[in-house]
């Protein structure tokens, strides 16, 4: 028992070499492998003990990592289909702020406008944003961001990147 542990932690090291996972993402790798369940448990609970595997840290960095990408609705999904607990994934959304999700998405509205030429619609905007998972309300914020400052995204990216359309 005590070797097929053994085999099972350093089995389970190579796997974390490559990059971090998730605890079912490791226990599916270790089930599919052929050791026991009984053993995994005994691996994941060693192994999180030692600070290898945080399903917590792992939601933090994904949040990072991907927010300019998608929204907290589609990381929410993103992280759930990874196998984290939902009182996890919420929490650590709860942590980033609706904040980090407004500057995440007109970052990236500003980016969209600026590929298509500086003449990009809201409409057009926020089905962009939509179709990469973010909420409505930062959506909307967006776009009374720009109404409200009566935001010319031509001239501002223009004064952004002093680029000549």
């Amino acid at each position: 028992m005590n070797s097929e542990v053994d085999k099972a932690i350093s089995f389970a090291c190579r796997v974390l070499a490559c990059r971090r996972r998730t605890t079912r993402e490791l226990n599916e790798k270790l089930e599919k492998q052929g050791f026991a369940a009984e053993v995994c448990r005994s691996v994941i609970d060693t192994l999180s003990q030692y600070g290898y595997i945080d399903d917590k840290a792992y939601a933090r960095l994904w949040i990072e990592q991907r927010l300019y990408k998608r929204g907290f609705p589609g990381l929410k999904r993103e992280l759930l289909q990874k196998g984290i607990d939902n009182c996890i994934v919420d929490e650590t959304i709860a942590e980033a702020g609706p904040e980090a999700e407004f500057k995440a998405a007109f970052l990236l509205a500003l980016k969209k406008a600026a590929q298509s030429g500086g003449a990009c619609p809201y409409p057009r905007l926020a089905r962009f944003l939509q179709n990469r998972g973010y909420s409505y309300e930062s959506i909307s914020r967006v776009g009374r961001t720009i109404a409200d400052t009566g935001l010319n995204l031509d001239s501002f990216l223009k004064n952004l990147y002093n680029i000549a359309w």
